[in-house]
């Protein structure tokens, strides 16, 4: 049957078969071409559909309808679990690492059951917060809680970009302060730890991974990454590729490192493209050698009711043991505590933070304050005593530069006063008496850094001025031997 057609404004209606119901045809506000079948074989009727349809254009031609509504109202159609599989796909083309894909699919499978959203329209805040709720409630810290707020709010903001949704209603929920609930809190090793573990990791050959994290600040990633084609001797610089900012960065290599890295490469000779490390030393290997080093030990571990668990039968039984890296503080050293001694020993030597921050690769200096400089009670004091005395009425010359009339009573109180400051962390918290000089031992005056070693006085000074003025020279630090 021939099919009859009406102009292109108001539409047409056909018939497939002769006693088939009637399809009516017309243009939408795009200009594409759309046939719907009206269901019924009245004709009448199916002209009612077709005018409804092109009315319906009519409106949204003329933007009083605005036509992305209907793109939103069949995207809230589909499931919530098609949207995340498409965002899971999405993420692994663009190259993310395997390992936070499968995170991002763990917690977003957790978001579908925890808050029993099954399309786009019902994820609301309100659901986010009491998914957010429950997994506060399972004894996760605040980071984890953040955590998971923050890959449902990257998925959402997905969904917008792609014309899922129109806005992204998770952006209002409230992150959990992490201050008030760390549970990871990591500190820097001393002079002491950095040189009997690097002692055991020679004897390993593992010196230069862990001097590549102490000296130039690289993270594991960077350190499975580095290839000998991105370590410049001649400049002496280190170039770090598709690292955690997703850039390319150029550091300045340490002489100690250097020396290192240039002895690994003539005991085994290898090609540009080839990895620095080809095998990654891995967190057990680590924590055997922080064993080794007398910075670990081996702690028995424990049952719900606090007794030993045992293994092995017979004779042969004995408790399981565990290596710990927590002090009396609860703070913890890892291979990302290398970073954080970096940190702290570039603060020791006057490094102004807006140079530390380019030295640790970091996007603000406050997160190189906040998070890896740890000072303590040693480097408040020693600042104190470097500071000028108050003149008082009558004394032409401050106490503090010694040309003062003061009497022997006074001297007595000042002398006092010092040594008070010198003993008085004695009793002070771990936290306060960590120095960085040898373990044990205590001073007014500036340790030499884990793996620095400070001139005198006067050139500490020129050493901060050249700092502040950005002229950096780690080749003035080193570590022990």
């Amino acid at each position: 049957m021939a099919r009859k057609r009406r102009t292109r404004g108001t539409g047409s209606l056909f018939r497939k078969t002769p006693t088939g119901p009637w399809i009516a045809c017309h243009y939408d506000h795009a200009g594409k071409r759309r046939e719907h079948s009206t269901r019924t074989t009245d004709r009448v009727a199916a002209e009612r559909i077709l005018q409804k349809r092109v009315a319906a254009t009519a409106l949204r031609v003329d933007l009083v309808i605005d036509p992305r509504d209907d793109r939103y109202s069949a995207e809230n159609r589909k499931p919530l679990a098609v949207h995340v599989a498409d965002y899971i796909a999405h993420c692994q083309r663009a190259s993310h690492a395997l390992r936070h894909v499968a995170q991002k699919k763990v917690h977003l499978d957790a978001l579908i059951a925890g808050s029993d959203a099954t399309r786009l329209s019902e994820l609301t805040a309100d659901a986010l917060e009491r998914h957010l709720s429950a997994v506060k409630d399972r004894g996760l810290s605040a980071r984890s809680v953040n955590f998971a707020r923050q890959i449902a709010v990257a998925f959402y903001g997905w969904c917008v970009r792609t014309g899922r949704a129109e806005v992204n209603p998770l952006r209002v929920v409230p992150k959990q302060d992490e201050t008030r609930d760390r549970r990871r809190v990591r500190r820097p090793l001393t002079d002491k730890e950095l040189s009997q573990l690097l002692a055991v990791a020679r004897e390993r050959g593992r010196d230069g991974w862990y001097l590549a994290a102490a000296l130039a600040g690289l993270r594991r990633g960077d350190l499975q990454r580095l290839t000998w084609g991105d370590v410049n001797f001649g400049e002496s610089t280190l170039t770090l590729r598709h690292g955690k900012a997703k850039r390319i960065d150029v550091v300045p290599m340490h002489p100690q490192l250097a020396d290192a890295l240039r002895r690994q490469l003539e005991a085994r000779p290898a090609l540009a493209t080839a990895r620095v490390w080809a095998d990654t030393v891995t967190d057990l290997t680590r924590l055997k050698d922080f064993l080794r080093a007398g910075i670990a030990r081996k702690v028995p571990v424990l049952d719900a009711n606090g007794d030993p668990v045992m293994v092995g039968e017979g004779e042969s039984k004995k408790p399981k043991t565990r290596i710990a890296v927590e002090d009396a503080e609860g703070r913890v050293i890892d291979l990302h505590a290398l970073r954080t001694t970096l940190g702290t020993q570039l603060a020791r030597a006057g490094v102004t933070p807006q140079v530390a921050q380019r030295i640790m690769r970091h996007s603000d200096y406050r997160t190189t304050l906040q998070h890896y400089t740890v000072l303590g009670l040693v480097d408040t004091s020693a600042a104190m005593d470097r500071l000028p005395g108050v003149k008082t009425a009558g004394q032409d010359t401050l106490a503090a530069t010694g040309t003062t009339d003061a009497t022997p009573t006074d001297d007595h109180q000042r002398q006092c006063q010092l040594t008070t400051r010198q003993t008085g962390s004695i009793s002070a918290s771990p936290r306060e008496q960590m120095t960085i000089g040898i373990a044990g031992t205590q001073s007014t005056k500036p340790q030499p850094s884990p793996g620095f070693s400070h001139d005198s006085a006067g050139d500490s000074r020129k050493a901060g001025d050249r700092a502040r003025t950005g002229d950096i020279q780690l080749g003035r630090l080193s570590l022990y031997h």
